[in-house]
């Protein structure tokens, strides 16, 4: 008999039709079961509704456009698992990813969030940006992204979820939170999540205000810190 942990897997969907299908098929050549996921479509316009559909074994859910921390905060209140486990629309993992991270997991209960290696990708027919082309590392990730993180659901209630005041970097500003709350967290250095560089991620979009981002998310983390008892 399986008495392995119930992970929740959470996906938020605006407008990736065109890659939804094959994230989906990278969740459930998962080795790792019992798992559960969640698609929450951020008000999509195209076809994404169909396709997450014709995959019965995922729950939907339907909200106008919002962002993404308000999509991942709806799937958090409805998950059940003992985990929740984060992918982007637009990215895959490799099949032991779950696996490894849960056995880790499971063998270091102290540890609240793990994360993964990662590399970047670049979608058929697309263009390096200009910030990248000078980078020959840029396949590397070299910080902990949104689809390589696994929680284990009780953080939550230690430090809230995502802020709906970030429209882009609100999964740095959670994990600071996390760091300020003093919750420990691992990277395991194998790469089992591949990132899709296509022109449309947010954080390419928006790329240009990520200093500023940045110096916010910092700023905070600085008066949380402040009002912390000695």
């Amino acid at each position: 008999m399986n008495n392995l942990p119930l992970v929740t897997v959470i996906i938020p969907v605006y407008n990736y039709a065109n890659y939804i299908g094959v994230t989906l098929d990278s969740v459930f050549a998962q080795t790792y079961r019992p798992i559960e996921v969640i698609v929450v479509d951020d008000g999509s316009t195209d076809n994404s509704a169909d396709i997450v559909r014709g995959y019965p074994e995922v729950q939907y859910f339907y909200q106008s456009n919002q962002g993404v921390s308000v999509a991942r905060n709806v799937a958090i209140a409805a998950a059940k698992g003992e985990y929740i486990a984060f992918l982007d629309a637009d990215d895959l993992w490799k099949p032991d990813k779950l696996s490894l991270q849960i056995a880790y997991m499971l063998e270091n209960p102290h540890i609240g969030i793990t994360g993964t290696k990662a590399i970047n990708f670049l979608d058929s027919n697309t263009q390096l940006p200009p910030w990248l082309r000078d980078d020959p590392s840029w396949e590397e990730v070299t910080v902990i992204i949104p689809s390589t993180i696994v929680v284990q659901k009780s953080v939550f209630s230690q430090i809230g979820v995502f802020s709906p005041d970030y429209r882009a970097s609100e999964d740095t500003q959670w994990l600071w939170q996390a760091k300020d709350a003093k919750i420990p967290m691992f990277k395991i250095n194998e790469i089992l999540t591949l990132r899709r560089f296509h022109g449309s991620n947010v954080s390419w979009l928006m790329a240009a205000t990520l200093k500023s981002r940045m110096l916010r998310i910092i700023k905070e983390s600085i008066a949380r810190q402040s009002r912390q008892p000695e």
